[in-house]
């Protein structure tokens, strides 16, 4: 029994050395034994769970229309599969679900066999790190045979050896739709190795196969170079870490010789010396195809660096050569330098952890004044001198060298931080400073000021390689303490904590130019947020701080609402997905009614609870300045919803309220209802995932026959069912101001549609609709199709998930020949044919104002996505077709 059964309550157990499990009303179960212990006066009951109304199930039953299923690191069971199961097999939508780091055995996996026989939309399965052993490859791969859709299966850490193997390749030869296999971290030997080389020579699909860390050896090596002569399709092979010799690197590059397919080789952490690199070298002055080979920690010296750079002179597609961590020298080093002045195509080489001292920096530096080709070149971790590196720095700067090297070492900090310095101190343009999604380290800094100072663009592009730490957080921030120009800085989705954001606060100080900072997907918990209260307190320029998704809880939040006071510029803040509660929403709700610049505060994805929103309700009744409030995923109920409802009645600046996935029920819809009467400044109300139901519905539909303002209002899944959709409907044929309606994912048939059909006839202002999610069919796609004919102001139609088939589509196409509006259609996930499809083709070739058509997940093969694609290819204003 998995824990997933029910809640763990062990930790409030009189007995919390032992697993224990509250199991949810409803399960069902078999008493196996009961057995008494008097000494502790304790009974044990054995059971056996016969079904499960577990937290799965619970979540499942919330759960429709969803594309990808997350149920990583679960504890999942044989039961939740077969719980699973019976979800599966009703939803059209699901495409992706993720089961890594579970408990699926043999018997799970036979569970997941049922799933893989019956769904048809399904093309991504994850199954890392379970216990599916050789029993459960074997089930898999009998699946495999008769599946029609997955395209992507993930085994990797599975106690698989060659009897799964064979199963799995057996699979392989008859399947015709997987086209990624990751088997990494099993057990299947050369034999397995040489199992699937064989299905690898009959195989047309396959694109991706990662065997890492197999301990395929050699032979398995040579049986795998054999099949890459007959193969037409592989594009990536994996096979680090697997105790291949110069012997299996004989045979892979005999392999390579004849291959026209691979674009990817990863030979990491095996045993390839010279003579092994040489012989790759031979077969890539051959090779056409290959793109990207990763040699790194193997036993390369100076000698198969020769080899290499021989093989580079000749080489016209390798764009990338990883050397790292072998045993490359100066010797070596000038010799690939050397062969980058004739190159044009090599654009990353990275020779990081080798022995390269001084004068292989130097021939570095002379071969990137004439190469224009190479992008990132990785020198850290080696044995260059200060001097080497300023050397070589200004070396680069003078002949305005466009590559970035990267030098990772303490000893050479200063060096670094005083290129990047000098690079900031050279470029008078640059305005736009982005290092998000970096994780710079050591050398990012530097990295950075190197491409600063040679730039030829006004703004930097993201860095995507590394990410920063505090201490070159701190470094960046003295440089901005004297830039004049910069005045935006992204520093989001890094590792910056409160020390490295104590640097940020105190350029905040001093620095007169930055006006837009983002630090969301960090580190920072309130003593980092304290030291940014303290700088707004002070700086008079920054009007955007973005903090969403850091550890700021109710000591942070009071001290940025003490800062909200005292500043002046700040008009936009974002604390969503913190972990502020009721009682400190109070502390910054009581600064807003003193503060009169800010303007858009977001706090969705906290813990304000009914509390806070009353505290900020009262806010709002005198605050005279903030247009957006974002309150998602907060607990507000009822009680906290009226309270801002009956504040919106009063207040005259806002613009965007956001409630959505709250706990709000249709009782308090009707106060909602008497606001947006009187309100004349609200123009978007989101209440999607909430609990309005058909009767809240209802009561807004009517308040809307009066309000003139509100353009957007989002009901989506709410439970409003058809006859909540038509009195909305009714509301549209008399409102003359929504131009935006979400009500997706709430149980709309055709019915509904109907009603919305004939409210689009009559209406005028109305742009953009989204049904997605629904079970309108063929009867509600045919109605609508008669009101676009009509219709002369929707631009957007969403229909994902409809259950839609080719007459729908076909009705929909007749539409679009006479309507003159609509410029975008998203008919995802619905049962549209190629007669469906090619009706729409011909369509959207007649009316060119359409510049949007979505029709992924129907029932199209490539071949036909392929043609239609092509026969659209001349269209002149379609400009996104998704198949």
């Amino acid at each position: 029994m998995s824990f997933s059964s029910g809640l763990d309550i062990c930790s409030y157990s009189q007995f919390p050395d032992e697993d224990e499990v509250l199991l949810p009303a409803g399960t069902k179960f078999l008493i196996q034994k009961i057995e008494c212990e008097d000494i502790q006066d304790k009974y044990s009951i054995h059971i056996k769970l016969l079904a499960k109304n577990n937290i799965l199930q619970q979540q499942l039953d919330k759960t429709d229309c969803v594309t990808t299923m997350q149920l990583a690191n679960g504890e999942l069971d044989y039961l939740d599969i077969e719980i699973l199961l019976k979800y599966v097999k009703v939803n059209l939508s699901l495409t992706i679900i993720d089961l890594s780091h579970n408990r699926i055995d043999e018997k799970a996996a036979e569970a997941l066999v049922d799933i893989l026989k019956s769904n048809k939309t399904i093309t991504t399965l994850q199954l890392t790190s379970n216990q599916l052993y050789d029993k459960g490859a074997e089930v898999l791969g009998n699946a495999l045979k008769v599946n029609t859709t997955l395209t992507t299966l993930n085994l990797r850490d599975n106690g698989i050896s060659v009897n799964g193997t064979d199963a799995l390749g057996d699979a392989l030869k008859a399947n015709q739709t997987l086209t990624n296999l990751n088997l990494a971290y099993n057990r299947i030997s050369h034999e397995g190795a040489e199992v699937i080389a064989n299905a690898l020579k009959v195989n047309h699909t396959l694109t991706t196969l990662n065997l890492g860390v197999n301990q395929i050896s050699d032979k398995g090596a040579e049986a795998l170079a054999d099949a890459l002569k007959f193969n037409l399709t592989l594009i990536t092979l994996d096979l680090h870490r697997n105790l291949i010799t110069e012997k299996g690197a004989q045979a892979l590059a005999d392999g390579l010789k004849a291959n026209k397919t691979l674009h990817t080789l990863n030979l990491r952490y095996n045993k390839i010396s010279d003579p092994g690199a040489e012989i790759l070298a031979e077969a890539l002055k051959v090779n056409q195809t290959l793109n990207t080979i990763y040699l790194k920690s193997n036993t390369i010296s100076d000698k198969g660096a020769h080899a290499l750079s021989d093989m580079l002179k000749v080489n016209q597609t390798l764009t990338s050569l990883y050397l790292e961590d072998n045993q490359i020298y100066d010797k070596g080093a000038q010799a690939l330098a050397d062969t980058l002045k004739f190159n044009q195509t090599l654009i990353t080489l990275d020779l990081h952890r080798n022995q390269i001292s001084d004068k292989g920096a130097e021939a570095f530096g002379d071969a990137l004044i004439v190469n224009q080709t190479l992008n990132i070149l990785h020198l850290y971790m080696n044995q260059i001198s200060d001097r080497a590196v300023e050397a070589l720095s200004y070396k680069l700067k003078v002949h305005q060298a466009c590559t970035t090297v990267t030098f990772r070492d303490n000893e050479i900090f200063a060096k670094e931080t005083e290129a990047f310095a000098d690079a900031f101190r050279h470029d008078p343009t640059i305005t736009s400073v982005h290092l998000a999604d970096d994780a710079m380290m050591d050398f990012g800094i530097e990295a950075l000021g190197q491409e600063l100072g040679v730039r030829r663009a006004p703004t930097l592009p993201n860095s995507t390689s590394d990410r920063i730490i505090d201490t070159r957080g701190n470094v960046l921030a003295d440089k901005l303490q004297v830039h004049e120009i910069v005045t935006t800085l992204n520093l989001q989705h890094n590792q910056i904590s409160d020390e490295g954001v104590q640097a940020v606060a105190d350029t905040l100080k001093v620095n007169q130019t930055l006006t837009t900072l983002y630090l969301q997907n960090n580190q920072i918990s309130n003593k980092g947020a304290k030291t940014l209260a303290l700088a707004l307190k002070v700086n008079q320029t920054l009007t955007t701080l973005d903090l969403e998704h850091n550890q700021i809880s109710n000591r942070g939040a009071e001290a940025l609402a003490d800062a909200l006071q005292v500043n002046q510029t700040l008009t936009i803040l974002n604390l969503g997905c913190n972990s502020i509660s009721g009682k400190r929403a109070q502390v910054l709700a009581d600064a807003l009614k003193v503060n009169t610049f800010l303007t858009s505060l977001d706090l969705g994805h906290n813990e304000i609870s009914d509390k806070g929103a009353q505290s900020i309700a009262d806010t709002l009744k005198v605050n005279q300045i903030l247009t957006t409030l974002i309150l998602s995923k907060n607990e507000i109920s009822d009680k906290g919803a009226k309270a801002l409802a009956m504040a919106l009645k009063v207040n005259r600046n806002l613009t965007t309220l956001d409630l959505q996935n709250n706990q709000i029920s249709y009782k308090v819809t009707e106060a909602f209802s008497d606001a947006l009467k009187v309100n004349q400044t609200l123009t978007t109300l989101n209440l999607a995932t909430n609990q309005i139901s058909t009767k809240g519905a209802e009561i807004i539909g009517k308040a809307l026959k009066v309000n003139q303002t509100l353009i957007a209002l989002d009901l989506s899944s709410n439970n409003i069912l058809d006859k909540g959709v038509e009195a909305l409907s009714n509301t549209l044929k008399v409102n003359q101001t929504l131009t935006t309606l979400g009500v997706w994912y709430n149980g709309i048939s055709e019915k509904g549609a109907e009603a919305l059909a004939e409210a689009l006839k009559v209406n005028q202002t109305l742009t953009t609709l989204d049904l997605n999610c629904n079970k309108i069919s063929d009867k509600g796609a045919e109605v609508l199709a008669d009101a676009l004919k009509v219709n002369k102001t929707l631009t957007t139609l969403n229909l994902i998930a409809n259950q839609i088939s080719d007459k729908g589509a076909e009705a929909l196409a007749d539409a679009l020949m006479i309507n003159e509006t609509l410029t975008a259609l998203n008919l995802d996930k619905n049962q549209i044919t190629e007669k469906g499809i090619g009706a729409l083709s011909d369509a959207v070739k007649f009316r060119q104002p359409v510049t949007t058509l979505c029709l992924l997940q129907n029932q199209i093969s490539a071949k036909e996505a392929e043609v239609l694609a092509n026969t659209l290819e001349v269209h002149e204003t379609l400009t996104t077709l998704s198949l």
